[in-house]
């Protein structure tokens, strides 16, 4: 009996959330007022709620209320659309719970100064958490020389205005890239160049041509779970890439924005090798932990670190100190270790699913790349079968994915005449089941269904 009326409850708000009466954030109706409205005990509207939480379709403050997460079962606009495109955390991987008890514990430690100004630099405490924390990865600093940022775009922004605001230099990228950075350098009129990043690497004669050019100011790299090719940089080419950066004094900014997820044993950073330390090191914590507290940590050189202080207090005085606070309790706590570790085992599981459909139905002439660890695959497309046709097609049966073409510096596309043939998919926010959808992805690519213009 008292199970039936749990699933009246669930039922309610299920409804609820597709007439748009309840949207993604919103707090939903008290205990009291959904026990008078339904005539059920407020105890057993309670637990509907709770069970809710741990299904990860609402969260929980404590006497605060229960609040709609925007998940795969209640958002209102996703439909059946299957994913690939948005590089976000799975909804159910996020400890909106667990975190939210870090959030309530900062307030109650620090609440005679947790809603005043911060430092530029970042709460202190945080800065420790995190210097033992990248200990843990091979990078080894002081907490002096970490910042926090308001995510790991935030402090590429940074580095990108305090090397290139007085310097007629080029930013060296990889082709492809990270599409943002290509258009913050856009913004900026900051000239860029392009490096093909391969499977083993880079045409390293190519890379030392450009560096003895002196045109080169700054190379811009993403040694593991690269965007969009999901490739890792061997221990051989991070330790190349520092003895030419240092040979030619080259900054390398080196975004390990995905650096939680793992990958071989052994793996450590160009910061590492690079004996000069002149490398701008970047974390992340969004794409495996919560995309909304917008932090990032970045290790500065001397050389560059007053210009990025300036920098980031004129621009936004400092990062917030409530999710700083937070975050240090949750890393400190093991809550963020065992939380990520969860992350890993799911993730892992998606691509070795999603490399057992592609092993068994991948047509002829695709080449495909999918890594042990990270989120990302990645498509060559055979001949005569085209990108921005194909995530059209797909469109249309409800499957998203991305045509790669803005991930590479402008021209070089053209140059290369490989326009229009590579498509990025993205893992994370999309279901262990909704993974079959690559099933019907890979038909639409056989020649003989082949989207032509």
């Amino acid at each position: 009996m008292e199970n039936s009326k749990i699933d009246m409850v669930k039922d309610y708000i299920f409804n609820e959330v597709k007439a748009g009466r309840i949207k993604k954030g919103q707090r939903l109706p008290s205990c009291r007022e959904l026990s008078a409205q339904l005539s059920i005990n407020k105890i057993t509207v309670n637990k509907a709620y709770n069970q809710l939480e741990r299904d990860h379709r609402v969260y929980s403050i404590p006497r605060g209320g229960f609040y709609l997460v925007d998940s795969d079962e209640t958002s209102t606009n996703k439909g059946n659309v299957v994913d690939f495109q948005n590089v976000r955390p799975d909804d159910k991987l996020i400890p909106y719970r667990e975190f939210t008890h870090a959030i309530n514990r900062a307030v109650d430690l620090h609440k005679n100064s947790l809603f005043g100004y911060e430092t530029p630099e970042g709460l202190p405490s945080l800065r420790t958490t995190l210097k033992h924390q990248f200990e843990k990865d091979g990078v080894y600093t002081s907490d002096d020389k970490i910042l926090i940022t308001h995510g790991a775009q935030q402090a590429i922004a940074l580095v990108l205005q305090a090397v290139f605001l007085n310097s007629k230099g080029k930013l060296l990228v990889e082709a492809p890239t990270y599409n943002l950075v290509l258009r913050m350098a856009k913004h900026l009129g900051i000239s860029v160049v392009g490096i093909k990043r391969m499977a083993d690497g880079y045409d390293y004669k190519e890379m030392e041509r450009l560096f003895k050019s002196g045109e080169i100011a700054a190379f811009y790299v993403i040694p593991r779970h690269h965007n969009p090719m999901g490739y890792s940089l061997s221990e051989r080419d991070k330790q190349k890439i520092a003895d030419l950066t240092n040979k030619y004094q080259i900054l390398v900014i080196e975004d390990d924005y995905l650096a939680d997820l793992g990958s071989k044993k052994g793996f450590l950073p160009i910061h590492y090798y690079d004996i000069k330390k002149t490398t701008v090191y970047i974390r992340s914590f969004s794409k495996t932990f919560m995309p909304g507290i917008r932090l990032g940590a970045a290790i500065v050189p001397e050389a560059i670190r007053q210009e990025i202080l300036d920098l980031k207090h004129v621009s936004d005085l400092n990062t917030s100190r409530i999710p700083q606070a937070a975050l240090d309790i949750f890393i400190r706590s093991g809550m963020y270790q065992k939380h990520i570790k969860r992350v890993r085992k799911s993730y892992e599981a998606k691509l070795r699913k999603s490399a057992e459909i592609f092993k068994g139905l991948s047509p002829k002439g695709l080449y495909y790349h999918i890594p042990d660890h990270g989120i990302f695959i990645w498509l060559e497309l055979p001949k005569d079968v085209y990108g921005l046709a194909l995530e059209k097609k797909l469109l249309q049966v409800g499957i998203k994915v991305k045509e790669a073409s803005e991930f590479f510096p402008e021209g070089w596309l053209t140059e290369n005449q490989c326009h229009n043939i590579f498509i990025r998919l993205c893992i994370s926010g999309v279901d262990y089941d909704g993974l079959d959808a690559l099933t019907q992805l890979l038909s639409a690519i056989r020649p003989d269904e082949a989207p032509i213009f």
